[in-house]
């Protein structure tokens, strides 16, 4: 499938020609805290960053380097984004810890991370740099400090280097929500083929205006809330991540303040703002002008997007607000998606034909073993997916194995790891997802990880078919249930284990236990061999909220007998406050 010709040669190409309008030329509007704003224009951007491409060069960071931006959402970062670009340096971004100095690892994954990427320099916050030991040689740059510079006008300003196609344009750390994150190599090309993709297939134009909490660290942030509006020409609006979670009508508010047209959600945050954001908040509210919703990054359940669309059409949400998509980091960001507008389509399957026989089998929603899958769109134009059986044989449509794409915003594969980059292509070039899914008139539906898979008695299940039946359970916190399978020496076959977070006292553990054993046995038919029940904030998750299976395993099952009590011996039930992370 060919793909439509970019509208620009790179991201800084759009930038320069947005620059170019001057007074007329749209706006990044950054809102810290509420009643706070600053209004950063496209052409005053690109003097910024002109400036901050001069400072960095002064310490050392020039062409082909990597630069690594521990920063927060709003001018440091866009300004040492774009600066970091103008030199012909790859910008990293990664997230800042909220707490320095109680911020378990943080140390230990940047030296990591630092090791890999061998970055020029490091853009961060006071805090970190005080916190931090020497990083050997890696320079230290507090980003409060480079932007002031950025924005003195008697500063030098570092000429204009306009990008190859080839050259990179970012490398982007993937999740690590199956092992340790990857530098996704991500060209010029990639990201420009990748923005036209998107704006194309949702009718993304100038005209819009995005508003956008989602991290600038994440793809899904970074796309949606400054690349896809550079690119298209249109104006956007950032908020800190953490004013989503502290006060979640926020988001809405600042939709209706300033019509935003275009945002962008993974499924835990619809879920969120449904059930924390009160009607008293959003007086005044005007919703209306909401016209895409991009939803992935992580399972889409049909339920979420039900009530979330319901709650909130009181205050003028479109029924089709919300609009599915599929993609990784590896494709720069989106493979497939659907149209704005379209009614949330949602397959209901026998669970037994999914897991048992690989193959998709329509049921009635009512029946006991019934399991929803959204349908997340249609390839972007240029990209193609297919799906594959174990020994990399195509399949036809409804039938389920591992998704693999192609196309023009496809990576060149992760940095300095030919090993793993050719471990991930099925030639000619196709690119392994690690996902498993199916087809249906075109359209493409993930039913779960390769690698998540719970393997019992050679039978496949999926672990989220275990974590939402235990989320039903009174007591268990949502989005904090990880089902990993695990077979402990004297086993034949793996056995399921679930972690669940809950907040209750001591006491009250057993009943629990027993509550979440049931719920779960009665939706998917399976005994969990035991339910590790753990703490407020236990459940590993990677920076973007991604629940993180194998560290749980390794930290709350491995290890595991059946000999002590409920299943539960001290040296793995969590119950035991030495044993908590």
């Amino acid at each position: 499938m060919t793909a439509s010709r970019p509208r620009h040669r790179s991201i800084l190409h759009a930038l320069l020609a947005q620059a170019e309008r001057g007074s007329d030329a749209s706006a990044v509007t950054l809102i810290p805290e509420p009643g706070q704003e600053e209004t950063l224009r496209y052409d005053v951007l690109v003097e910024a960053a002109s400036r901050c491409a001069a400072a960095l060069a002064e310490r050392g960071v020039g062409r082909g380097d990597r630069v690594v931006l521990c920063l927060p959402t709003g001018a440091q970062f866009m300004t040492a984004f774009f600066g970091a670009q103008l030199l012909g340096a790859m910008p990293t971004a990664i997230a800042v810890p909220l707490r320095f100095g109680g911020a378990a690892g943080f140390e230990g994954q940047l030296k990591e991370l630092v090791g890999y990427l061998r970055p020029t320099a490091v853009i961060t916050v006071a805090a970190v740099i005080e916190g931090l030991p020497d990083l050997g040689g890696t320079t230290l740059v507090d980003g409060a400090e480079l932007y002031a510079r950025a924005t003195a006008a008697d500063a030098p300003a570092h000429p204009v280097r306009l990008p190859d196609d080839d050259d990179l344009a970012f490398i982007q750390c993937t999740s690590g929500s199956t092992g340790r994150p990857k530098g996704v190599m991500i060209s010029h090309a990639n990201l420009t083929a990748n923005c036209e993709q998107i704006t194309r297939a949702v009718g993304w134009t100038h005209r819009d205006t995005t508003v956008n909490w989602v991290p600038l660290y994440h793809d899904l942030g970074l796309f949606s809330g400054i690349l896809c509006p550079v690119y298209s020409g249109g104006s956007a609006v950032l908020m800190p991540p953490a004013r989503l979670l502290r006060a979640p009508a926020e988001w809405l508010r600042n939709i209706s303040a300033y019509r935003g047209s275009v945002t962008a959600a993974p499924n835990f945050a619809l879920g969120y703002v449904t059930a924390r954001a009160r009607d008293e908040e959003l007086e005044g509210v005007d919703l209306s002008s909401w016209r895409i919703g991009l939803c992935g990054a992580e399972p889409i359940q049909p339920g979420t997007v039900r009530r979330f669309v319901e709650r909130f059409a009181r205050w003028g949400l479109p029924s089709g607000a919300i609009t599915p998509a599929y993609g990784m980091a590896e494709a720069s960001l989106v493979i497939t998606a659907t149209q704005p507008g379209e009614p949330l389509v949602v397959d209901t399957v026998e669970r037994q034909g999914l897991v048992a026989e690989a193959r998709v089998t329509d049921t009635d929603p009512d029946a006991p073993d019934a399991v929803r899958i959204v349908d997340c769109g249609a390839p972007l134009d240029g990209n193609e997916v297919r799906i594959v059986d174990g020994d990399g044989r195509t399949l036809e449509e409804d039938r389920v194995g591992h998704v693999q794409f192609r196309g023009p915003a496809r990576t060149v594969g992760y940095f300095e790891l030919p090993e793993v980059t050719a471990e991930s292509v099925d030639a000619p070039d196709w690119w392994k997802t690690g996902d498993i899914g199916y087809l249906r008139d075109g359209r493409l539906r993930i039913t779960g990880r390769a690698k998540d898979l719970v393997i019992i008695r050679g039978a496949n299940y999926f672990p989220t078919d275990f974590e939402q039946a235990a989320e039903t359970v009174p007591g268990v916190r949502l989005g904090s249930v990880i089902a990993v399978g695990y077979r402990h020496e004297e086993a034949d076959s793996e056995e399921l284990h679930l972690v669940v977070e809950t907040e209750l006292d001591r006491a009250e553990h057993e009943a629990l236990r027993r509550s979440v054993q049931a719920a779960v046995s009665s939706r998917t038919g399976v005994r969990a061999a035991a339910i590790h029940l753990v703490p407020k904030r236990s459940v590993p998750k990677t920076t973007s909220g991604k629940v993180q299976r194998s560290k749980a395993r390794e930290l709350f099952v491995e290890g595991w007998s059946p000999a002590g009590p409920d299943g539960l011996p001290p040296a793995a039930g969590t119950d035991d406050p030495a044993v908590r992370p």
